[in-house]
């Protein structure tokens, strides 16, 4: 902090002042964390009349202070006069101007000291497993609690549109199951899958229960339960449904 600063003030005077005789300045301050404040002490004599030949006394004290914008070391402030005049105006009033200086060491925040924090490697097949686990809850939210709820089979589902290829399957337009799909629902099927000779697999849509599915498909309840969780249905889950028309 390196600053000069101005300072001007008029002291009135009782009587008139003919002539100064003698002037003074000094100055006292106290500096906190956010201001310096002080007092400059103008004194000295002076003759009221051009043809006295007494003297009087005068001593005036004029408070300043100074905003301190930085956090600066207390010890180290530097308080100087660099100017001092003064002049008679009005015959009763002296003008006095004033310019000091400040100086101080600013006190620099402590930059922060950041550690680097070696991360722990996780096995690639733990990472799999906790990807697995928070997959798992967020699903088991979305359940629907059969015991709770007696309207499980009122489940709505997203109806597929289905259009017949060329070679007759029946393909599922909006979403078509790919071979890896495939491939998952049929590891699930349980040791009745000997038994049937071709499944069909249907897509949960919002219009659908369980009651219109079995319809659709001629089948049973019971028999998509064998191959199915029916109390865990959600729009857009897949059904394995066996064709026990072969």
């Amino acid at each position: 902090m390196n600053c000069i600063i101005p300072f001007t003030k008029d002291i009135k005077f009782k009587t008139n002042i003919c002539e100064i005789l003698s002037i003074s300045l000094e100055h006292e301050y106290t500096v906190n964390d956010s201001e310096i404040l002080g007092n400059f002490i103008v004194s000295g004599d002076y003759k009221s009349h051009e043809v006295s030949i007494n003297k009087e006394h005068f001593e005036h004290v004029l408070p300043f202070s100074v905003n301190i914008a930085t956090r600066i070391d207390r010890e180290s402030v530097d308080f100087s006069i660099e100017d001092f005049t003064y002049e008679i105006i009005d015959k009763d009033t002296l003008k006095v101007n004033i310019e000091y200086s400040i100086n101080a060491t600013e006190i620099k925040e402590d930059e922060p000291i950041f550690e680097r924090v070696e991360e722990e490697e996780v096995p690639f097949e733990e990472m799999l497993d906790e990807i697995d686990d928070a997959i798992t809850d967020e699903r088991k939210d979305n359940m629907i609690d059969a015991e709770s709820k007696e309207e499980v089979a009122e489940i709505p589902v997203v109806e597929v549109e289905e259009e017949v290829q060329e070679d007759g399957e029946k393909r599922d337009t909006e979403n078509e199951i790919t071979e890896e799909d495939k491939s998952e629902l049929i590891e699930s099927i349980n040791d009745k899958e000997e038994s049937f000779v071709t499944y069909q697999i249907h897509i949960m849509k919002e219009t659908d229960t369980i009651e219109s599915v079995c319809t659709k498909y001629n089948t049973t309840q019971t028999i998509l339960g064998d191959y199915n969780d029916l109390s865990t249905l959600t729009i857009g889950d897949k059904l394995i449904i066996p064709d026990t028309n072969e």
